[in-house]
């Protein structure tokens, strides 16, 4: 009987093995000469245990994954099987039954109607982002030198903009530059973003007028709209992302959806257009509105170089 109960259920050893195993801890049955070890390893084998409890317990009563469960549950866009139609139409007669028997409220009944349009709208936008993702949008593509004319050429969006970064092997901005430009191609679905990897000397380069690399090179609908050297956007070493932003702002290739602008980008180009049309200040040269105000510093400054004392200024 014990050698079978043995057999059937482990022994605290090998759960302890097991557990430190799966904790990355080591073996406490080769630690059985060092007992000073041993018992370190015993009391890290305890807090995990405790840690992994928490864990658990927090993640049962965590509301966002529950909200994340739904949330895939909506951006689901392929139509269920067939049993589970049938059973998610069931399941709706059901609904419909029980609050026709409860005689809900007028209210839960426009909420309800709120969710299924919400709903509704979650799985049309995770459509379009799959219709993007398939056309090449939402991500940044690696092209050889010779096929990035001819994917440009090959984009079907009227009017389509794309970012091409000549990156050089080695670059530390370039990398910079490849991270935030993973980050645009995400925040910006409608704009074809690209690397493509050059060498000095690079004709690719030569053809599209590029003087220095690393560059970044812009498209729209067709058409080379800007070029410029990336170490155009921050000090040696360095890259500073709002320049980068800026600049394709400015050439208005960033796009939420292939076709439409950005309508934040188009306001603010406006502000600028209108803030460059002002006259230069005669004083700075700035040409938004302001205002020169003379420091009282400066003011006491000048009063003590004339010889006068601290007892004048009130």
């Amino acid at each position: 009987m014990e050698d079978s109960s043995r057999g059937c259920c482990p022994s605290k050893e090998e759960k302890d093995a097991a557990d430190a195993a799966r904790f990355g801890l080591p073996d406490p049955r080769e630690l059985q000469d060092d007992p000073v070890l041993a018992g370190c390893c015993e009391e890290d084998l305890q807090n995990m245990r405790r840690a992994e409890a928490l864990r658990t317990a927090l993640l049962a009563a965590d509301r966002s994954a529950t909200r994340l469960k739904l949330q895939q549950q909506a951006l689901h866009t392929l139509p269920p099987p067939p049993q589970q139609q049938q059973q998610q139409q069931q399941q709706q007669h059901l609904n419909k039954d029980d609050f026709d028997d409860l005689d809900v409220d007028d209210d839960d009944a426009v909420l309800l109607d709120l969710r299924q349009r919400r709903l509704a709208e979650l799985q049309r936008q995770a459509a379009e982002r799959q219709q993007q993702l398939t056309c090449g949008y939402g991500r940044v593509h690696d092209l050889a030198p010779g096929a990035l004319l001819e994917r440009l050429e090959a984009l079907e969006a009227p009017g389509a903009a794309a970012v091409t970064h000549l990156a050089v092997a080695g670059c530390e901005v370039g990398a910079l530059l490849d991270e935030h430009l993973t980050c645009l191609a995400h925040r910006y679905p409608g704009t074809f973003f690209v690397r493509v990897a050059v060498k000095r000397g690079e004709p690719l380069a030569a053809r599209l007028g590029v003087e220095g690399l690393p560059a970044l090179v812009c498209f729209r609908a067709g058409a080379l709209v800007g070029r410029a050297p990336v170490s155009q956007f921050g000090p040696p070493g360095c890259l500073v992302e709002e320049e980068v932003t800026s600049y394709l702002r400015r050439l208005h290739v960033l796009r939420e959806a292939p076709g439409v602008h950005d309508t934040n980008t188009q306001d603010e180009d406006q502000e600028e257009e209108e803030e460059w049309k002002l006259k230069p200040c005669d004083l700075c040269g700035r040409r938004y509105p302001h205002e020169h105000v003379r420091a009282v510093y400066s003011t006491c400054h000048r009063r003590s170089s004339d010889g006068s004392g601290d007892d004048d200024v009130q």
